[in-house]
Order: C-alpha cells, then sequence, then structure tokens
C-alpha cells in the first residue's frame, strides 16, 4: 500500500522522537510511559536530543529518561529501550534545552532535515509527540489510572497562521492552528511541502492553537553544546593516559 505524503513524513520521523520520562518520583513497577513529562527528539547523531526546558526545568539528569518507542531499523516495529541521560543543557533565555545520551544515534533517527530559511504563513504542518494526561481515558479503563495515553507518538495537522512575539524574549514563534495534548512540548513541527522539521514545539492553547520556536535557534544551540560537552567528554580519557610523575 503506498502511503500519502503526510504518513510518509510521519513514518520517516518516528524513530527519531524520544518520550520523555522523570522518574524521580516513579513508583516501583510503574509501566513504560505513565511518567511522561513530554517529547525530545534526535537533533545529532552524536547523541543529542532537543526538548523544551520547562520540561526538564530543576530536574536532574539522572533522574531522566528518555525511550525512542520506534526501531531505527527500517520496518522493524516497536523498540523500548531505555536512553540514560547524561547532561542537560538548559538555554540561558529561550524555552529550549538539548538533553545528551552516551550512546551514538543511528543516522536512521534523523530521516528528516532541519530547515533553514524561515517558514511561510500558510504552509501546512505536522506536529508529532507523546501526550499524557489527554482525554484517552480508555488507556485508564484498561491498564489502570495513571497508565500511558499513547504507546505511540500522536501526529496532529494543523498551518502556520502566524509569527508572534514570545513575551519579553527578542524572539517570534510560529503560531499554528493545530490540537496540542499535555506531553507534547518539544516534539518536532514538519513542513509538509518541504519535508524538513521548522520548529521545536513549546506550548498550547486550549488545545487547538500551538507555538513553536524556529528551529534555527535551536540547532544554533545544539552546535554550540557540543562543541563544549564533547571537549568534556575527551578530558577524562586524556588525563588517564597522561603518565603519572
Amino acid at each position: 500500500m503506498e502511503l500519502n505524503p503526510k504518513a510518509r513524513l510521519i513514518q520517516a520521523l518516528l524513530p527519531g522522537i524520544a518520550m520523555v520520562e522523570d522518574l524521580s518520583g516513579a513508583r516501583r513497577g510503574s509501566i513504560v510511559g505513565e511518567n511522561i513529562v513530554g517529547t525530545a527528539f534526535v537533533a545529532n547523531t552524536d547523541g543529542y536530543f532537543l526538548t523544551a526546558k520547562h520540561m526538564v526545568q530543576g530536574r536532574r539528569a539522572k533522574d531522566i529518561r528518555m525511550r525512542t518507542t520506534y526501531s531505527a531499523m527500517p520496518g522493524g516495529g516497536y523498540a523500548m529501550s531505555p536512553l540514560p541521560v547524561e547532561a542537560i543543557y538548559p538555554h540561558p533565555i529561550f524555552d529550549i534545552a538539548v538533553l545528551v545520551v552516551r550512546k551514538r544515534q543511528p543516522i536512521t533517527r534523523m530521516a528528516l532535515m532541519m530547515e533553514t530559511e524561515n517558514p511561510v504563513v500558510g504552509n501546512d504542518i505536522l506536529l508529532v509527540g507523546y501526550a499524557t494526561g489527554t482525554d484517552l481515558v480508555f488507556c485508564d479503563d484498561v491498564l489502570g489510572t495513571g497508565s500511558a495515553k499513547s504507546y505511540s507518538p500522536v501526529a496532529f495537522t494543523g498551518m502556520i497562521c502566524a509569527r508572534v512575539p514570545d513575551d519579553d524574549r527578542p524572539l517570534e514563534l510560529l503560531a499554528y492552528d493545530c490540537s496540542t495534548f499535555g506531553g507534547n512540548s518539544g516534539a518536532p513541527v514538519v513542513s509538509i511541502d518541504s519535508g524538513k522539521i521548522i520548529a521545536l514545539h513549546l506550548r498550547g492553547f486550549e488545545h487547538h492553537v500551538g507555538y513553536g520556536i524556529p528551529i534555527d535557534r535551536c540547532t544554533d544551540f545544539v552546535t554550540a553544546i557540543a562543541e563544549v560537552h564533547e571537549a568534556r567528554r575527551t578530558q577524562p580519557r586524556e588525563a588517564a593516559r597522561r603518565p603519572r610523575p
């Protein structure tokens, strides 16, 4: 069966999207997805993920875990392997953060490129992220109260309807008419026309309007963080190789 353009984009995107879980207060025996606080996605295959800062603000790296629920192998189905977070880097001004994991990610987790040009008002978009605290209460009926509200990322469609100022920050956000759920923060926003990631979803309003930060602001931050973190990764190895006096 041939997939339509939206379905092809979603299928390409799914392996690179991760649920972000906070395990600091997790009960023993909690199920996968019960502790979702947001969404993240691969920004650099060396182990760097982008998410919304407010989802991880004040949390310790050792308490955060990510899961990519889709295998990186084409047609590989589900893969619930956990990804322990090595470090959290919040942006000093914007509502974005970089999560670093130890394991290098397959290139297939980054099948969609990042858009560098300014998105145009009127472009159709996809928002794909995990959901928690939604109205999908049938999950509670089947698995018990507090169960995961989605077993995989949920996809929504909309259109870029405006560029708006972000409160007092020196930044314009993209506004789109799109359904949003709690847990979608940190999700990638994709242009259906270009097939590229154009924004990182930050928040929604009354579950039918979303706001995202243009992805070029995010990629610049990832590049800067990668330079800093890779230098820190090599320091212990260099110290170990130095001869002792």
